[in-house]
């Protein structure tokens, strides 16, 4: 009896040795694949803000690409305020053990771009397409970049140009009352799209509102983006795109910092105009300039519409220039 006792004993004490062996082996192990996963997120996060600087093509143009991975990933965009601001992009991928995702890599800051997106986005493909921003004098690009598929009704001839252009593959186009733009056109094929309906339509997961009555190419220059829950995003020009693809807290901030950023090229203009009148070429907008250049720092996403007309005035008013201050 006592040998079977150490026996057991025996057993017992190399079973539980073993067993915390194989913990700390299995636990090492997930450690090091935790570490080694952190790492590669982490450099796909600043591979993303590498890739997309093809897409900064030059103001007036549009761009597009895409960035695709082997398996499902998540892309997260923190957009923070204050002055020229910046995006915080990291990336996490999908977990095999535990919770669905795994925890995201290092974030790579983003001070240059302005990249307009959801707060969590997951896919295998990303499109990305940028579009310039004027207000009224070049301000930036901006970048939009989306994973899931849309279906844009009843669009306005100028954005189905622009989309069909462009080639991007995404986007498709629906007119529930007939096709005027022609034959290339056809019905949304992808059953879950996000239903994006310009002026009116049924079934519309966000409303497209143009409101700009004058010097405007279209009436959608300007307007609302209503996403019901998600908010009314106000907009004008290329920030239409932003205000579609985004977030309410990352479109409102990008806002901000492209407010700013206007605001300091204001103040450039206005140093500029002491140069040009010691040269001769006298300015008469510098005044004009240091005004809106306080309205543009203290503005908001809910100043874009009110703000327009000063815009529009501001750039007739350089074009009336002898030696204007911007192109």
């Amino acid at each position: 009896m006592n040998k079977l006792g150490q026996f057991n004993f025996v057993w017992l004490f190399a079973i539980i040795v073993g067993g915390a062996i194989l913990f700390l082996a299995i636990y090492g192990a997930m450690q090091a694949g935790d570490t080694a996963r952190f790492q590669s997120d982490t450099e796909v996060a600043k591979s993303i803000a590498i890739i997309t600087d093809p897409l900064q093509v030059g103001f007036g143009e549009s761009s597009f690409g895409r960035i695709s991975f082997n398996d499902e990933t998540r892309i997260n965009n923190i957009c923070l305020g204050s002055g020229f601001g910046k995006n915080d992009i990291s990336v996490s991928t999908r977990s095999n053990v535990g919770e669905e995702w795994n925890l995201a890599g290092g974030a790579t800051s983003i001070h240059n771009k302005y990249i307009f997106s959801s707060e969590q986005n997951s896919g295998e493909d990303y499109y990305v397409f940028s579009k310039g921003f004027d207000f009224p004098y070049e301000v930036a690009d901006l970048i939009f970049l989306t994973a899931e598929d849309y279906c844009f009704i009843n669009a306005p001839e100028e954005v189905v140009d622009e989309v069909l252009g462009l080639g991007i593959p995404n986007i498709e186009f629906d007119y529930p009352t007939g096709m005027p733009l022609g034959s290339e056109l056809s019905n949304c094929s992808v059953a879950d799209a996000v239903k994006v309906c310009f002026g009116n339509g049924d079934g519309c997961d966000m409303m497209v509102y143009g409101s700009c009555q004058s010097n405007c190419d279209s009436v959608f220059d300007a307007g609302v983006v209503s996403k019901g829950s998600g908010g009314d995003l106000k907009y004008v020009g290329s920030l239409m795109y932003g205000a579609i693809f985004s977030d309410k807290a990352v479109y409102e901030c990008n806002v901000e910092r492209l407010m700013y950023r206007a605001g300091k090229i204001a103040e450039e203009f206005a140093s500029k105009g002491d140069l040009m009148d010691s040269r001769g070429c006298d300015t008469n907008i510098k005044s004009d300039l240091i005004v809106w250049s306080g309205m543009l720092f203290n503005s908001t996403a809910d100043n874009l519409m009110s703000m327009r007309m000063t815009s529009d005035n501001l750039g007739k008013k350089n074009k009336r220039e002898l030696c204007g201050m911007w192109r």
